[in-house]
This record gives structure tokens, sequence and C-alpha cells, in this order.
């Protein structure tokens, strides 16, 4: 009888380890599968039972995610089975290209199952010496949809921003204490208007993007000379009907509003570097009239921080000191969610607001 031992770490990964052993055991009767969380009696020695079973197994399988892949107990699972020549199978459960790229990582000899882009049918027939039939692929057809069950069970973050934030992880700037997850909102505790956030935003929108909309003051760094390609992008785009189903909007504060005189502690540079940056903008966007349009200016005062990139809302509140003026923003704590959300239905209606009441800029 073949032996097979299922590794997991975080719940989330324990659920994934029960949908697979449920779907071994569907799919072979001559096939014994452990799993820590089943096959463990109460008083029995957790340690030495896993030890013994990982000594007696024929295949250990690690189920991976985002959350897990650094535990140090996987990866000691994961390297006591391959120092005893077992074959490793590393089920991957998240795409993530640098999911074994990390130093002595036992992982980097074992080749992976990617549960989204590998032919499962295929993978369990070779594994557990199947034959396709009928009956193997009603299996893992059920077995995909338990595990895209248990994924949105445990989403930490709607689809539509799990990119955008894994970009951002990926980023040391955002991830030496950050972020963390409540509720499908990610937090991140710093970077927020860094050329690095700024970077993400428009890499992540160019060429692929539908939506970009900035709820901003002055927009200096998207103006500063480093993201020409972004508006050469968006010029080509300005000749075709409709900015072939490109929505771009921009709104800066209105440099002759009174709002002027509080939003900011030191008013006069920034009016000027405000009027600056509008000029900066015009000679960027030049007669394209098309453009033009995209850009509005506003009087009221910001109390809210909104930029929409495709169905994704980045999100900042300012603080006010005393005389109440904000504070400065750049490199603060920073919101990530759904633009379908309650908290991203409301921004999208406030940022409609505020621009349907701005005025055009050229």
């Amino acid at each position: 009888m073949k032996k097979i031992f299922i590794s997991w770490s975080k719940k989330t990964s324990r659920e994934y380890a029960k949908t697979i052993k449920y779907t071994i055991e569907k799919l072979a009767s001559d096939v014994h599968v452990f799993m820590s969380e089943e096959d463990i009696q109460a008083g029995e020695f957790v340690q030495e039972k896993i030890i013994s079973n990982i000594e007696e197994c024929d295949i250990l399988i690690l189920c991976f995610t985002n959350e897990n892949k650094k535990s140090p107990w996987l990866l000691f699972e994961a390297g006591y089975a391959s120092g005893m020549h077992k074959v490793v199978i590393p089920f991957l459960f998240d795409n993530d290209s640098m999911w074994h790229s990390w130093i002595d990582n036992p992982m980097n000899i074992a080749r992976e199952i990617n549960i989204y882009e590998s032919d499962l049918i295929k993978e369990f027939c070779e594994v557990f010496s199947l034959k396709k039939t009928s009956k193997v692929k009603n299996v893992i057809e059920q077995f995909k949809q338990d595990i895209e069950s248990c994924r949105e069970q445990f989403r930490e973050v709607d689809v539509q921003c799990e990119d955008l934030v894994e970009k951002l992880s990926a980023i040391d700037k955002f991830n030496i204490t950050s972020p963390f997850f409540r509720e499908r909102t990610v937090y991140f505790l710093s970077g927020f208007e860094t050329f690095e956030l700024w970077k993400v935003i428009i890499q992540s929108f160019l060429y692929t993007g539908k939506y970009l909309w900035i709820y901003g003051r002055k927009n200096m760094k998207l103006f500063g000379g480093n993201f020409n390609e972004l508006f050469q992008y968006l010029d080509e785009k300005a000749v075709l009907p409709n900015m072939d189903g490109i929505d771009f909007k921009i709104m800066f504060l209105n440099p002759e509003s009174e709002e002027v005189n509080y939003a900011h502690k030191d008013q006069d540079i920034f009016k000027l570097e405000l009027e600056t940056t509008i000029l900066r903008a015009k000679r960027t966007i030049g007669s394209n009239k098309t453009l033009q349009k995209c850009c509005r200016m506003y009087s009221n005062k910001r109390d809210e921080i909104i930029i929409r990139i495709d169905n994704c809302i980045v999100y900042c509140k300012p603080h006010f000191d005393i005389n109440g003026n904000p504070n400065i923003m750049t490199n603060s704590a920073f919101e990530v969610f759904s633009a379908f959300s309650e908290k991203g239905k409301r921004c999208i209606q406030k940022y409609m607001e505020v621009w349907n009441n701005a005025i055009d800029m050229f």
C-alpha cells in the first residue's frame, strides 16, 4: 500500500490539505493518506507521530499558499523528507513565481503542481498510477470546485485587488511590517504617495488597464518626468474612439480657490508648486482635446484621497493639525480594497461628486 503524507501550515492550507486527502482517498483505495489534523489522536505525541509518518511515507505533498510559504515547520517536513529521498511534491494554491526562491529552500529541487495551471487529471494519474477514466475526471473536477470554494472562503482580499496587492507586497518598502488584512481590506502601514507606489499603479494600468482615476492635489510625481510612458500611451489611445475603452480622470486643486490657503502648511510654496505642476501637465498633454477633457480642477476641501486603478481602490484619509492643515501624506499608511465593496462603491460615488463639481483645466 502506497503511503502519502500531506504537509500543511496555517488555516487556509489546512483546508486545502483536507480536500487533497479526501480526493486521493476517492481516487485510490490502495493508498493510505496521513494528515496531522485528522490522523493524530488525543494523547499521542504529535512530533513523534509526524516524524514516523514522514519516514514511512512514499510521497510527501506540501500545500503551499502565500501565507505559509516560509513556514519553518513546513520547510522542516519538506527538508526531512528530501533528506530521506522521498518523493516531494509541492502543490501551489496561489500564483507566486518566487515561491521557492529563498536560500536553502529544499523545494529548489522539487517540481511543483500548480493548481491553476497544471493538467490536474494528467498529474493525478501519473502520481497515483491511475487510469484516465470518467470517474477520475469527475473526481478531479469536483476537487477543482472544492478548492475554489476554499479559496473564496479564506480570500483575504477581493479578486479585483489581488494582482495589485501582490505587486506591492513584493516591494521591500511595503512589506517590512505590512500588509495586514481585515474584512477584505489590505492595510499598508507606510509608502503612500511614494514613487514606488506610483510606479506599481502605472505599471498595473499600462497596456491592460481600463480605469485610472486620480483625486490629487498637485500630482507632482506624475508630471515630474518619470512617467512619460503613461502619457505617450494615453496620447496614442486618445485618437481612438472612446479612447479604446480607457477611462482616465485626474483632478488637481484649483490654484485660484480659497482652499489653497488651507491645503498645505507652507501655503506660498504649495501654491507655486501647484501652479508649476499644472503648467507641466498642460505642456505634457498639449493640444490633445480628448486628454484635456480628462483633467479637472476642484475647489472643495479634500478630506479623502482616492485612486482608482481598474476595479481596485487605493485609499488614504488625511490627518489634519490643530489649524486644519493636512499633514504630509508621503510615506503615510494607506488601504487597498475592491471598487465593488461597500467602501469602494462609496469612494466611486464620492469621486464622481467631486468630478462633476470640478471645472475643466483647459
